[in-house]
């Protein structure tokens, strides 16, 4: 970006935003809304190039509770039944018993959700949308961390205050569709916007993670969401906000300076 009111103070270094940079928001089951988000931090002009490949992999979660007396040992979470869609992505899994499958995780609560352990994944049925939980005896409820394939997602550029006349869609799409996508080959991993475009993330702009479905989607060190996203940030001195802004605004919505 050129002509920009802004001192560079260092050459742009190519970063990647994961999920742990990302702070949760609050998900409207069954209406598009954010469940995450990343404001552009001051001092600092990010900027996502179409056409750069990206990985992406979200989480729902399903929680359940267990009868008080129920005997240790395998617990079965119906997410089927729950109204969830279970996808297995293409992405390598340790044969079950395991507690790290990338699409499969769980937790146990001893102390009604409050606290929660890493518990085993004994089996899944992909097909019944069943998983089965190894639960210790003092458990009283069962969390279920698993790739999903139900709703769609849209990652965007906003601008700050609320504003959605210069939001930019960076993508978007069928969560089954990206979750069941080879995103380690070039060529059918997803990619950002149009090739060749530019999208800033200036100070204080908002990158947002929406998603419409009926399956929580929750951003907690539980969830282990899979994101990995290519960013270019400079080191600025902003010498005119209200200029930086607007130009920004004018590339989001495809202009040129």
């Amino acid at each position: 970006m050129t002509g920009m009111p802004f001192q560079a103070l260092a050459t742009a270094a190519r970063l990647s935003l994961t999920a742990d940079r990302l702070k949760p928001a609050q998900q409207v089951l069954g209406l598009q809304s954010a469940v995450a988000y990343f404001d552009g931090p001051l001092g600092h002009l990010l900027l996502f190039r179409g056409g750069e490949n990206f990985r992406f992999y979200l989480k729902g979660r399903h929680e359940v509770g267990v009868a008080g007396g129920t005997a240790a040992g395998a617990f079965v979470v119906d997410l089927a039944t729950a109204g969830h869609a279970l996808i297995r992505s293409p992405r390598p899994g340790a044969a079950f018993p395991n507690s790290y499958h990338p699409d499969v995780l769980a937790y146990t609560s001893a102390d009604g959700g409050t606290t929660w352990l890493s518990a085993p994944v004994a089996a899944v049925d992909w097909a019944a949308g069943t998983v089965t939980v190894d639960r210790p005896g003092n458990a009283t409820r069962v969390a279920v961390y698993f790739t999903t394939g139900d709703g769609e997602f849209e990652l965007r550029i906003v601008r700050p205050l609320g504003s959605d006349v210069a939001s930019a869609k960076l993508f978007g799409g069928a969560l089954r569709s990206i979750h069941e996508t080879d995103q380690t080959n070039s060529r059918s991993a997803p990619t950002f916007g149009s090739e060749g475009r530019e999208y800033p993330l200036p100070p204080q702009f908002r990158l947002e993670l929406a998603v419409r479905s009926r399956t929580p989607i929750v951003f907690d060190r539980y969830a282990q969401h899979e994101l990995s996203l290519p960013v270019f940030d400079t080191p600025i001195r902003v010498l005119d906000a209200a200029q930086l802004n607007a130009q920004a605004e004018l590339k989001l919505r495809g202009g040129t300076l």
